[in-house]
Parts: structure tokens; C-alpha cells; sequence
């Protein structure tokens, strides 16, 4: 199914890049941040969630290191996707209360006037990203919270739903500003905390196993699907947020998209590459582990604070990760009704995935939560597709 879907995906970049004439890669950092940069802050933080730290691990893990050639490489290349997502997220958001709101819903039924297909990707985005992604940050930073610090799973779910009770009462525009705030200093403790562990312990940096490992074929090709299928994932191609975090911009157009094109490089190159390294300071060719958890935190725990900082990291990149998955869905309400208990039912629902997270095994939370985003990248590539194709004459 994801080899097709992959193939699919690759064909309509290669597309995309020819008619946009490859201009898409040319990024003026300096330009950038200049404007303001809310739009980007939130982009970051939807796109940036503990699924960024365990995806590239776990694809390692499963595909080996050259996984991580074929996440970087294919990020380039899908970035002509993220181009044109941004651009009509961008171009069909409409205002609400002084603050843009845009998405598949809007490209669905201003761009292609499709109130049916419109209704259904708006259900399957907060279905998938609302919830099903919730449900593993959730997952993921119970887990380390329990297997390191013992916390007992009954009091994190009690602090979880306090804290989401407090968090669901901000409105829209205190939730940007509180991303515009968390986000800089989040990626910035990341970054500083891996490059003082590989810096630390450069003398243990295993080149020869990721030089070996990526001149195998057999890992370049297992590494092939698992690492297209996480540049998939990692950079939430077609799956509706980043024309949603498109539409929020009040910069002109092109500033819009070129944030959106930043973050995608910055998760796959920057993000992926710390990890590849922190993983290189550890692992060896006998080293036996199958649990990426496990392996994160022996990675970390260089010192007694080691799993502190990991735990720090995973609460800081899912708490942002909720912010964004809450804005998406009550930006989105807030336009279509006034009424209060459609509000009301999004936010019960909220908590109770997220507890859920808590609570269920992450096998299922996975399984559900790739077959939502297979259908939401079909559906989602209808729309561009026919847009770029038929619409879209400039």
C-alpha cells in the first residue's frame, strides 16, 4: 500500500518541481526573519513532535542508517508539494476574528467548490491530527515518565487532565502567542543538548557503521520505503496542516510558503542529523535493541541528567504538538458555527484522546493513525492536483 502511495508521491513532486522550475529550494533565511514570524513558530510546532525524535530512530532501527539519505533526500524533493499546499492554504484562507484560518476545507470548497469533499477532509484532519496525533505524544511521554522517572500512570493522567483543562481555555490568538514563545527556545534546547552529547563523546562517533551501513543494498533498500514513508510522516505531506499553518500567515504569499519550505528542511535535515549522530555515539555492530525508547534514553543518560533532559524535550515537543493540534481544530469550529456545544464536544473529545494515549498500547495508536493518513494524502492530493492541473493556469 505504501509503495504504491510512494511511487504516487514521487510522481507528483517531480511534477510539481518541473512546473515551479525547481524555484522552490531558493530560501532568503536573512529575508525571512524579518517578517513576522508566527506562522513559522506554528508550523514548527505542528510539525515538530516527539514523532520527530522517534521517527528517525526507529527508522534506523528497522532501515538502517542509510533511511536517513533517503528522509533527507526525498524532503528536497516533496518540498514542491509543500510549495503548493502552502500556496493555497494561503490563497483560500478566509479571516476570522482578526486571525486567518485556512486548510483542506477551504482549498476543498473555495478552490474546487466541493462542499462534500470539504465537510470530509475537515472530519478526517481533526480525526487524524486533533486526536490520533495527540494520542502519541501522549503515549510517548507516558511511557518515559513511567519506565524512568516512576511516575504511576493514574497520576499522570490526573496532572495530563489538569493541565489540558487550563491549556483548552486559551483562545486562538493566546495559543499563537504562547507557540511564538515555546517553540525558539524548544528547538534551541534540542539543539545545544545533541551537540553536547556528540560533541562530548565525538571519540565514540561510529563513521565506519553508518559508511558501512549505507553502502549496503540490502539497507538501501529496506532504508528506501521506511525512509520515504518517514519523510512522509516527519514533514505531514498532504495530510492538511501545512495549508492550515499556511493559511495563519499575515506575511504576503511568498513568505508564507518559504516558512513552510524552511521548516520542512529544518525537521528533515537538522533534527534527523542530530539524531543520526547521538544514534552513531552509541550504537555499534553488536549493539541488540528493538525498543527506540530504550534506545533514546541510553543515549541521553550520559549523566544523571541525561533522562531528565529527554523527558524535558519529549514534554516540550508534544506540549506544542497539542497546542497546534487544538488550534487546528477549534480555529476551524469557530469559523463554521457560533454555537458553543460544538466547542464544547471538540474539547471533551480532545482530552479524552488524549488520555486515551495514555492508556492504550502504541501499536494500535500507529496502525489507526497510518490508515488516516493514507486517506488524507489521497484526498488531499486530489484537490492540489486538480487545482495545479486545471485551475491554476499562471
Amino acid at each position: 500500500m505504501w509503495i504504491i502511495l510512494t511511487i504516487y508521491l514521487l510522481i507528483i513532486a517531480i511534477y510539481f518541481s518541473i512546473k515551479l522550475k525547481f524555484k522552490n529550494f531558493k530560501i532568503n533565511i536573512k529575508e525571512l526573519f524579518k517578517r513576522d514570524k508566527t506562522s513559522l513558530f506554528l508550523t514548527l510546532g505542528t510539525k515538530i513532535g516527539v514523532g520527530s525524535i522517534i521517527g528517525t530512530t526507529s527508522s534506523i532501527l528497522i532501515g538502517g542508517f542509510s533511511s536517513v539519505i533517503w528522509i533527507i533526500l526525498f524532503s528536497f524533493i516533496f518540498s514542491s508539494i509543500i510549495y503548493y499546499e502552502s500556496y493555497y492554504g494561503n490563497k483560500y484562507k478566509k479571516n476570522n476574528n482578526n486571525e486567518y484560518v485556512g486548510g483542506p476545507y477551504f482549498i476543498f470548497k473555495y478552490g474546487l467548490n466541493d462542499k462534500v469533499l470539504a465537510i470530509i477532509s475537515l472530519i478526517l484532519l481533526i480525526i487524524l491530527y486533533s486526536f490520533l496525533f495527540q494520542m502519541i505524544q501522549f503515549n510517548t511521554i507516558s511511557y518515559a515518565l513511567i519506565n524512568y522517572l516512576n511516575i504511576s500512570k493514574t497520576i499522570i493522567i490526573i496532572v495530563s487532565s489538569i493541565i489540558l483543562f487550563i491549556t483548552l481555555s486559551l483562545s486562538v490568538k493566546n495559543i499563537l502567542n504562547l507557540m511564538n514563545k515555546i517553540v525558539p527556545y524548544m528547538c534551541l534546547l534540542f539543539i545545544v543538548t545533541s551537540l553536547y552529547i556528540i560533541l562530548k563523546n565525538i571519540n565514540l562517533l561510529n563513521i565506519e557503521l553508518f559508511i558501512k551501513d549505507i553502502t549496503n543494498i540490502k539497507s538501501i533498500l529496506c532504508g528506501l520505503v521506511i525512509g520515504i514513508k518517514r519523510s512522509i510522516f516527519m514533514n505531514e505531506t498532504l495530510i492538511g496542516t501545512t495549508s492550515t499553518t499556511s493559511a495563519s500567515d499575515k506575511n504576503n504569499i511568498e513568505v508564507s510558503i518559504k516558512y513552510q519550505i524552511l521548516s520542512t528542511y529544518f525537521i528533515s535535515i537538522i533534527i534527523t542529523l542530530l539524531v543520526t549522530f547521538l544514534l552513531l555515539v552509541y550504537l555499534n555492530e553488536n549493539t541488540i535493541i528493538t525498543d527506540y525508547n530504550e534506545l533514546l534514553f541510553n543515549i541521553f543518560n550520559t549523566n544523571k541528567y541525561g533522562a531528565l533532559f529527554l523527558i524535558i524535550i519529549y514534554i516540550l515537543f508534544g506540549f506544542t504538538t497539542v497546542l497546534s493540534g487544538y488550534y487546528i481544530g477549534i480555529n476551524n469550529i469557530e469559523y463554521l458555527t457560533n454555537k458553543k456545544i460544538y466547542l464544547i464536544i471538540f474539547k471533551i473529545l480532545f482530552i479524552i484522546s488524549c488520555v486515551f494515549g495514555i492508556i492504550l498500547n502504541n501499536n494500535y495508536i500507529w496502525k489507526y493513525t497510518d490508515i488516516f493518513i493514507f486517506i488524507m494524502i489521497i484526498i488531499n492530493s486530489y484537490s492540489i492536483i486538480k487545482l495545479v492541473m486545471f485551475y491554476d493556469r499562471k
